[in-house]
């Protein structure tokens, strides 16, 4: 996958107003539409109006004024014709300045781009603050302060691009030292092993039944014991308030038995991703409860590649799918349909998990295999997802699944935010020159001002935004590979559904699939 432009925008304003009259006019049709005709339930209009609202606006914002900057150049889009800057790096100039905010008197640190014809586009890191008065451009034009949050990241890809090491201090400029080449060991010390090892009499070992059995117990008994250990430590960091909150809400809308059932699967569910997040060396936060939309595990770090987002992702089912099989087989022993029901819900619950929206385990998967091929696309079919999750809750009357919807969006907005900075990471023709001192030094150049995320926060998501930068994609048989994984557990999960579909209790979990 080729280094794709990264994309410079002023934040989206205006956004909870246009979603609050999106609603109220979505509402107010759906019941104009229900005296007319057809029930149109109110919650769904209000939902497909706040979508459509919030559409409209990111559509416009994505036309606005922006900068671009790939492997040639830089251009700005969005405004009048012929007043845009366009240049190769090797033309653009680089100024820093002040001006002042009309607000508040106070005053603002900014930084200026010029092409050999003297256009401008001045930006700083306001954090959303007051507008700054224009500024004057080296052609003599007023020039716009565009705010923007990823000033400190196209900074930094101007001073290695155009280059402009000298707007650094000296004590920045030096390029990191090489490590020395490690010593080869020595061939003698190696040979000398060797020939001792061989000189050693090999002795044939001979394993009675009753010892390869103990031998593979004991082996199943420390693995066991790991599991145990890690699902201890996920439990101590699991919020047991809200899992008392959870299970307390279950416990009133069906039974004490069902809330216990759900609990547990949902902690064996979270425990899949929990343990393939530490095997893959990624910091856990914890694990968290939320009453009536399940539970998830947070993270610190972000993916390294696509098939780490992608293993860690199917834990989760893989591990909850696993647990259905106990209540499966306890149900053909017993013919109980207690243990059917417990297996049918907990088999619909993974499957629900694949659906193919984020912020669910399915939307995750999506996004790994759209990602190995560009951002973009992997932004698409998230917005895609999102579309065909509020089409199925309306369809089947599912309201978790609009909740689902809106929590995908928020996500998706995240991850749109922080493209532009992975995908300018990628562009830095030396990122290894550039450490923590030099980007809270560019960071200061053009801001930020008060009430802006804090230092630490700052280099947190400039490390996640580095790692997303390098995360690899998927490649060749591992399509595949990961593909028919996904497919292969959906069919496991719906054939168990399938099975259990005329057992009391557990026919209403299968119902819910026709």
């Amino acid at each position: 996958m080729q280094n794709e432009a990264a994309v410079f925008r002023p934040p989206l304003r205006g956004l909870a107003p246009a979603l609050l009259l999106g609603a109220a006019g979505g509402g107010a049709v759906a019941l104009v539409a229900s005296l007319a005709g057809p029930e149109v339930p109110l919650i769904a209009g209000s939902l497909l109006g706040a979508l459509a609202a919030g559409l409209s606006l990111a559509a416009r914002h994505a036309r606005g004024l922006r900068l671009v900057a790939d492997e040639a150049g830089l251009r700005v889009l969005g405004c009048a014709a012929g007043s845009g800057l366009q240049a190769r790096w090797e033309d653009v100039r680089l100024g820093f300045g002040v001006t002042m905010c009309d607000a508040d008197g106070t005053l603002q640190r900014y930084a200026i781009l010029a092409d050999p014809q003297g256009r401008g586009f001045a930006f700083a890191d306001r954090a959303g603050g007051a507008p700054c008065r224009p500024v004057t451009g080296a052609d003599g034009r007023p020039v716009e302060v565009v705010d923007l949050g990823e000033a400190a990241l196209l900074l930094g890809l101007v001073v290695q691009r155009t280059p402009a090491w000298h707007v650094l201090p000296e004590s920045l400029q030096a390029a990191p030292a090489i490590p020395p080449a490690p010593t080869p060991r020595s061939t003698t010390s190696t040979a000398t092993t060797t020939s001792a090892s061989a000189s050693t009499p090999t002795r044939e070992r001979r394993f009675g039944l009753f010892a390869v059995f103990a031998k593979l117990g004991s082996k199943l008994a420390a693995s066991a014991g790991k599991l145990g250990a890690g699902a201890l430590k996920a439990a101590k960091t699991a919020n047991l308030g809200w899992a008392a909150a959870s299970a307390a809400t279950y416990s009133l809308l069906f039974s004490w038995k069902f809330a216990l059932a759900i609990l547990i699967q949902l902690f064996v569910h979270e425990y899949g991703h929990v343990h393939a997040m530490r095997k893959t060396g990624m910091r856990v936060r914890g694990m968290y409860f939320v009453p009536m939309l399940g539970a998830l595990a947070v993270t610190d770090d972000a993916f390294t590649s696509r098939r780490q987002q992608a293993y860690v992702a199917l834990n989760g089912p893989l591990w909850g799918s696993l647990l259905a099989l106990v209540p499966l087989g306890l149900f053909f022993l017993t013919h109980d349909p207690l243990w059917a029901s417990i297996a049918s819900w907990w088999a619909l619950l993974n499957l629900f998990n694949l659906l193919p929206i984020a912020p669910l385990d399915g939307g995750r998967v999506m996004h790994a295999f759209a990602s190995s091929y560009s951002s973009a696309l992997g932004v698409a079919l998230s917005m895609a997802g999102l579309a065909v999750a509020l089409v199925l809750g309306l369809a089947a009357g599912f309201s978790i699944v609009w909740l689902v919807a809106l929590l995908g969006a928020m996500e998706l907005a995240g991850e749109a935010r922080s493209r532009a900075g992975a995908h300018a990471l990628r562009l830095l023709p030396e990122p290894a020159r550039f450490h923590a001192p030099h980007w809270l030094y560019l960071r200061a150049a053009a801001g930020p001002p008060p009430g802006a995320p804090s230092q630490p926060a700052f280099l947190f998501a400039l490390e996640r935004q580095e790692k997303t930068a390098r995360a690899v994609p998927l490649r060749g048989g591992e399509f595949a590979r990961w593909g028919l994984a996904y497919l292969g557990l959906a069919a496991a999960l719906v054939f168990v559904l399938w099975l259990l579909r005329s057992v009391p209790g557990a026919s209403a979990a299968a119902g819910l699939l026709e």
